[in-house]
C-alpha cells in the first residue's frame, strides 16, 4: 500500500518548531541514555493499533516506532511505562519517564510544557456509535451524551463543532468503551484509528458498531520529551528520517494499517520527510 503523506506545509512548520534551541539545558539527556544504554517509556496499553498487550507484552505501532528510533540512538535496554490520556503528561514532567509515545497530539499548550519531535503519524477525531443508532455525524450531537477520555484534546474538539453536547468524561479507553457498552452515552469519540481498535471490544463485534460521518479534526502525533533537550530531539528527529529513507518506517506502516488491515480505508496520513 502506498503510503499516503502529510501536507508538505505541516512538517515544515514542526520542522522549524524543532531546529535546536540553546544549550541551557540542565544536563543532556541523549548523553545520560546514550551511556547507560537504558531508558523509559511512557506508552499507551489501551489504544489499539498503537499500544495494547499481547501475550504479555506492549504492541502496537507506537512501541514498533519508538524501538526502531532507540536502536538507531544505541539504547538497547527499553523500560514500557503504561501511562493513560489523564496522567502521560504528568509521567514525563515528574521524571517517571524519559519519553513518550502515546498517540498524543501535538499542540500548542502542551508544546509549552515539553518539546515533540516531528510528527510520526497524523489520525482525526471521529465518532462512534451503535451500528442502529440515527446518529450519523456531529451535527447530531446536540443534546445527545458524548463519552471522551480525560486528558486528551477529544473534548476540547467536539466543544469546538458541537458545543451543545452533553459531554462524559472518563478516565481512560477501558471505562469510555464500558460507557458505551452500557449505554450510558450515545456515542464516544476519540481518534478515528483508535476507535476502529476499540470496536473488536464492544459486545457483538465490530459489525455491532460503526464510525459516523468524518473526521473532524487534525491531530498529528508527536514523540514527547523534557523541554530543551535539543540533542535528544535532534537525534530521534534523525532517526524518523532514517527510518523513512530506509523503508523501515513503511514497513512499519504497512504492518498495522495496509490493506490486509481493518484501518486501511480511514488512517488519513502517515510521516513524510521534512525539508533539510
Amino acid at each position: 500500500m502506498n503510503l499516503r503523506v502529510m501536507l508538505w506545509c505541516c512538517c515544515l512548520l514542526f520542522a522549524v518548531g524543532c531546529s535546536p534551541r540553546s544549550d541551557d539545558q540542565a544536563g543532556d539527556l541523549l548523553a545520560q541514555l546514550q551511556e547507560t544504554g537504558s531508558v523509559r517509556v511512557g506508552v499507551k496499553l489501551d489504544t489499539p493499533p498503537f499500544g495494547f498487550p499481547l501475550a504479555g507484552e506492549p504492541a502496537g505501532f507506537d512501541i514498533d516506532i519508538i524501538t526502531s528510533v532507540l536502536a538507531r540512538l544505541g539504547i538497547d535496554e527499553v523500560t514500557m511505562v503504561p501511562v493513560t490520556s489523564a496522567n502521560r503528561m504528568e509521567t514525563l514532567l515528574d521524571g517517571e519517564v524519559d519519553i513518550l509515545i502515546a498517540s498524543m497530539t501535538i499542540t500548542r499548550s502542551r508544546d509549552r510544557l515539553v518539546d515533540f519531535s516531528v510528527p510520526y503519524f497524523q489520525d482525526g477525531q471521529g465518532l462512534l456509535v451503535a451500528a442502529d443508532s440515527d446518529i450519523t455525524g456531529v451535527a447530531d450531537l446536540p443534546q445527545r451524551r458524548v463519552g471522551v477520555s480525560a486528558g486528551s484534546t477529544s473534548l476540547h474538539n467536539v466543544r469546538q463543532v458541537a458545543p451543545q453536547a452533553e459531554m462524559v468524561t472518563v478516565e481512560n479507553f477501558a471505562e469510555l468503551v464500558q460507557a458505551l457498552a452500557d449505554g450510558r452515552v450515545e456515542a464516544i469519540t476519540t481518534d478515528t484509528t483508535i476507535l476502529i481498535g476499540l470496536r473488536r471490544d464492544l459486545p457483538g463485534g465490530a459489525d455491532a458498531w460503526r464510525l459516523a460521518g468524518d473526521a473532524f479534526s487534525t491531530e498529528p502525533y508527536g514523540i514527547a520529551m523534557p523541554k530543551n533537550q535539543s540533542n535528544l530531539r535532534a537525534a530521534i528527529n534523525d532517526a524518523l528520517m532514517a527510518m523513512w529513507e530506509d523503508g523501515d518506517y513503511q514497513m512499519l506502516y504497512d504492518s498495522w494499517f495496509g490493506a490486509h488491515t481493518p484501518y486501511a480505508d480511514h488512517v488519513q496520513f502517515g510521516m513524510t520527510p521534512y525539508p533539510q
